[in-house]
This record gives C-alpha cells, structure tokens and sequence, in this order.
C-alpha cells in the first residue's frame, strides 16, 4: 500500500543509537534492518559527505521492505564546493546519480534534496540554481522520484523564488531551525518535504522536541495534509537518538502507525534476516 504521510530520520547508523533507540546486541550492519522494522523511509545523510558505491546502495535496497522509501542528499561537492556550477558540477552529479541507481530501479527513491549553503544568496546564485535544473541529466518523471531544495539564506524567502519552483514542478523543503522562518509554502502538490533540525545553542541537531512542540508542529503539517499527495518528514535532531523518538511522537501525534511497534520486534528475527542466526532457530530474546 502506497502511503501518504512518512515520517523518519536523516541517518541511521549513529553509534550512539545503541542503547536509546538499538538493542545493545544489534550489529551495526543491521541497523538498517532494524530501522526499517519499524519506520517506512529514511533521509540517507551520508550521500552529503561521501558518494556510496553501488553495491553498498543495493545492500540498502536488499535490505529494507519493498514499500520502504529513502531521499538522499546530493553531495556537498555539488552544492557546497562548487555551488551547483554546472561547468564544475555535472561529472560529480552523473556519478553520483550513477551510485544510487539501485534505488531508482527498485522504486525505493523518493526524493534528492539539494541542501544549498548559507553563502548560497539569491542575489548571487538564482542564475546558477537555474541553470543547474535546467541541465539536471534526467528526466524526473520518468525516473519517479522529486527533486527538493533546502535554502540556508533568509534571501530566498521571496514570492519569486517559491513561483520558480512551483513552475518547474520543484519541492521546496520546509525547515525548522533557528535561521529561516518556518515557511510551509506548497512548491509542488504531489509532494512535500519538511526537515526538523531543531533549536540547539550550540549544535541545532542537540534538541528534543517535547510533546507540546510535536502537537503544535503537528497543527500545522495538517493544514498542509490534504493539499499534497505524499509528505516526507524527517528529524534531524540525531544527537542521544533524539530524531527516532521525535519521529514516533509525531507519528503518534499524526495517526500514522509504525511498521511494526519497537516494543515487539523480535531481535532474533532481525538476526535472522541478516544472516547472523539460523532461520530455523528458536527464540532467544530474553538473552541478548
């Protein structure tokens, strides 16, 4: 069953997961499988920093369900070292589309954010975010997956921005942090992209959003609900495992049940599915 409303975290294999949200014996290779026991999509953070070779994404694809969705970030060398210059840029973005492959063949691609830097102005650099989409070396719909922006300059929070995007059937990606206001402006009614990054002094990502936070936040995404056809949502809080408790909140709060509840997935079963136990082994949960 295809589903509107996805709610899940930018990353999953975090160290100091283990313990708040991962059993204390769960491997780190089968964290991915554990997390997608539970949630229906995650935001890969790791394509920001480095791009995957191809078998470690299909390793992604083989092991998560066939319903479950990722969006990935496209490389900082694109948008952050060269500024989306497509004289610089496009060798670096055919290869990376080239790694992630896998997942545009399996369906299991929802979306690319382009997640700009804050020295990213409209001033400066609509020009070359113009003609960075008008060379994009694929065609989308085709393809089946959405292309979102993430600006990180106040200069982009004009009518004109938000109507170029509209026009060209763009998601913008609604953010909540500390520098830009948290606009929810609907670019392209098949989908919508919110990020919660959160309020940190220090660190933004070092934030828990309480109940109260996640209700009120809550109020406004359904306002957004009925006039798009599919929603991602993704907390990148990820310090102390803050982003998956986050997520079950507001999944809770929003009336989207988990895959299955954390409360009773049997780590045997994940074990299993990795291949780290027999199939044929009877349950020994109670001694891991």
């Amino acid at each position: 069953m295809e589903r509107k409303i996805l709610v899940g975290t930018s990353g999953w294999g975090y160290d100091e997961w283990v313990g708040p949200f991962y059993p204390k014996a769960l491997k780190k290779e089968d964290f991915l499988l554990y997390y997608s026991e539970i949630f229906y999509t995650n935001e890969i953070n790791t394509t920001f920093y480095n791009i995957p070779s191809k078998w470690v994404v299909k390793s992604w694809v083989d092991k998560t369900p066939n319903n479950f969705l990722f969006t990935a970030k496209i490389p900082k060398k694109v948008t952050h070292e060269h500024k989306l210059d497509v004289d610089l840029c496009l060798n670096d973005l055919d290869y990376f589309l080239t790694s992630i492959d896998p997942l545009i063949k399996a369906k299991k691609l929802l979306s690319l954010l382009i997640q700009l830097p804050p020295s990213f102005n409209r001033e400066e650099h609509f020009g070359m975010l113009r003609e960075f989409i008008r060379n994009w070396p694929s065609e989308l719909k085709a393809e089946g997956y959405y292309l979102a922006i993430e600006f990180r300059n106040e200069s982009w929070m004009d009518d004109k921005i938000f109507d170029y995007l509209k026009k060209n059937s763009l998601t913008y990606c609604a953010v909540i942090e500390p520098l830009l206001p948290p606009r929810m402006d609907i670019t392209n009614s098949e989908f919508f992209y919110l990020r919660f990054h959160g309020y940190g002094k220090k660190i933004w990502f070092d934030y828990f959003f309480t109940e109260e936070e996640i209700r009120e936040w809550a109020v406004s995404i359904n306002n957004v609900i009925d006039k798009v056809e599919k929603i991602g949502i993704y907390f990148n809080n990820h310090f102390s495992g803050y982003a998956a408790k986050n997520s079950l909140m507001m999944m809770k709060e929003l009336g989207v049940k988990p895959r299955t509840d954390p409360e009773q997935i049997s780590l045997l079963d994940v074990k299993k599915e990795s291949g780290s136990f027999d199939k044929g082994q009877t349950s020994l949960d109670k001694f891991f």
